[in-house]
């Protein structure tokens, strides 16, 4: 069963995680498997030293991890599974080697989910796609958005009477909006498209 960002970072807290690791443990899981205990990844690249990549973190498991100095000992395949183990490995081997062991670090994957991300509710409405846009369309993530384009410093409006309805004021405003962004010709026409309304981060309503 999947874990949310509330539970992973909980299970960080529990793990030993202090300060703002704590959200970036959380984050880390959350881009590594998804928030799924129970993933095995890395199947492809198993030799004779290395198993699979297990749970949470997917952490490499190591056939003999016995073998190794502290923390590698913890690579222990059926272990790994557990959820809390696997985020007190995830621990240690993070304060032996800093977060540079995940490739979803590495590589920033794990940012989208340091503020409540994907997997938590959408703190910011979604595009509604360019027909939703038609004068008389009433609707609060019109208001919204008026608060949005105020707030950016792209105000057109004649009044803030009706910020609810769709109107000329809201071409004029988001166009100035568009013009910002850099964008020219039909692509600031003043009709929302998909990359001008994400970036303006409307606030879900």
């Amino acid at each position: 069963m999947r874990m949310s960002l509330t539970e992973l970072r909980a299970l960080a807290t529990q793990a030993g995680f202090t300060g703002n690791d704590i959200k970036i443990a959380a984050a880390v899981a959350m881009a590594e498997s998804k928030g799924d205990p129970e993933v095995i990844g890395d199947q492809d690249v198993v030799d004779h030293k290395w198993g699979p990549s297990i749970g949470l973190f997917q952490i490499r498991s190591l056939k003999h991890p016995g073998q190794f100095s502290p923390p590698d000992t913890l690579r222990v395949a059926a272990k790994l599974k557990d959820p809390v183990y696997n985020a007190k490995t995830a621990k240690a081997i993070k304060d032996a080697h800093n977060w540079k062991q995940w490739s979803t670090f590495v590589n920033g994957a794990y940012k989208q989910f340091m503020d409540g991300g994907p997997a938590g509710p959408a703190k910011f409405e979604p595009f509604p796609g360019a027909s939703f846009f038609h004068t008389g369309q009433k609707s609060p993530i019109i208001a919204a958005m008026h608060q949005r384009l105020v707030a950016e410093g792209c105000n057109r409006y004649q009044s803030s009477a009706h910020a609810d309805v769709w109107g000329p004021g809201d071409v004029k405003s988001f166009a100035a909006w568009q013009q910002k962004l850099g964008f020219k010709g039909n692509d600031a026409n003043g009709i929302p498209g998909k990359t001008s309304w994400d970036k303006l981060r409307v606030p879900n309503v």
